[in-house]
């Protein structure tokens, strides 16, 4: 799911008196004295002292300067480190750019490590600034979350995609919150992660609707609420829920069906609930629900004659025909204010085998059952 952001302002000289004793630091702290690129091949650079290793645990990095700092490496911050961009009287900006890499191990990236604890990125006044408007596929601010030896990948800022399972490209959605963060803002690596859906369907099936859908990636997932809609979103109705693995790095199938679909277009959407309560929204899937998505064929085996029942809108017209395997046409019927009637069809005069009944609305929908005859 869709991770949740609180923004707060952050007032500089709370920070400092929090914040300011860097023993509590096992990592090291690392202080940015100059503009100019993060990475540096040759002694410290825009760095007091030394560069911040590529993997920071429990270490303090403060980027506190007048003018620009180029993120050109990666960086994971796990076990309570924190980064801290601008201070009091700077136009602090860290600017993400583009790698071209093709995996996380060369990109331009601030790497959040889902670990059970509260590593983040501070945004200390209004004027601090990350932007990632430029950066690529596998840059930006992201979330890692480790199960077994696999590792997913959630970006929070920068360009789609969004999702990553190890190097792979799990999601083709936009960043969850687009391409830059302006103003004091605390991001966390915990709270509400990403459901990455892969695939959302909605298919009419003999006057029922099917749902099918799967995620890639899970992370504290509680349930979906199965929503429906025939007024075009204007209002939802909530038909079904349906429980959440809660956490998977693998792909998980899942199904509902809408027994009682209303006649004309619904939409369905999923509600995606998190174990916190908060949630996110899936794409909507439209489908229309017409007069031969109600269709009853009966009795089948059927000897001397079948009844066609039709359901559904009364002024809606409908084609009946009788095929065989071959496709050749063996019957046909044209009824008017269909809805609500049933059509006997004589099946005597043919021979024992496998027929298809075929019924095309006016309204454009067609279903096709198939027939058994018997002698």
């Amino acid at each position: 799911m869709k991770k949740f952001y609180i923004l707060t302002l952050v007032i500089p000289c709370l920070v400092l008196l929090s914040l300011s004793s860097s023993a509590q630091y096992t990592g090291g702290t690392y202080t940015a004295v100059l503009a100019g690129d993060w990475h540096t091949t040759s002694g410290p650079g825009i760095w007091a002292t030394v560069e911040p290793p590529q993997n920071c645990n429990n270490c303090k990095i403060v980027v506190n300067i007048e003018g620009t700092v180029n993120l050109n490496t990666n960086v994971n911050l796990s076990n309570n480190s924190i980064l801290l961009v601008g201070g009091t009287g700077n136009t602090t900006v860290l600017q993400i750019g583009n790698s071209s890499s093709t995996g996380f191990a060369g990109s331009y990236s601030v790497i959040l490590a889902n670990d059970g604890t509260t590593s983040s990125i501070k945004l200390v006044t209004e004027s601090s600034l990350v932007n990632a408007a430029a950066a690529g596929t596998y840059d930006g601010v992201l979330v890692s979350y480790t199960s077994g030896a696999v590792t997913s990948y959630f970006k929070q800022v920068g360009n789609a995609p969004e999702g990553f399972v190890g190097n792979s490209i799990a999601s083709s959605g936009p960043a969850s919150f687009g391409t830059t963060l302006v103003g004091a803002a605390n991001l966390t690596s915990i709270g509400t992660l990403p459901i990455i859906l892969s695939n959302f369907s909605a298919v009419p099936d003999n006057g029922a609707v099917d749902l099918a859908w799967t995620t890639d990636i899970e992370i504290n997932s509680d349930h979906f609420v199965v929503q429906s809609s025939t007024n075009a979103g204007a209002t939802w109705d909530n038909i079904g829920t349906v429980d959440a693995q809660g956490n998977s790095a693998v792909a998980v199938n899942y199904s509902f069906t809408d027994k009682k679909p209303a006649t004309g277009t619904s939409e369905y959407r999923l509600e995606m609930v998190d174990r916190d309560g908060k949630y996110a929204y899936s794409a909507v899937k439209a489908v229309r629900i017409g007069l031969v998505n109600s269709v009853s064929v009966y009795p089948n085996p059927a000897t001397d004659y079948v009844n066609v029942a039709l359901s559904g809108d009364a002024s809606v017209s409908a084609n009946i025909r009788l095929l065989n395997l071959s496709g050749q046409l063996l019957m046909e019927k044209n009824v008017t204010n269909a809805g609500g009637t049933t059509v006997p069809l004589s099946v005597s005069n043919f021979p024992q085998g496998n027929y298809l009944i075929v019924i095309t609305g006016s309204d454009g929908t067609k279903q096709v059952n198939k027939l058994l005859i018997t002698k």
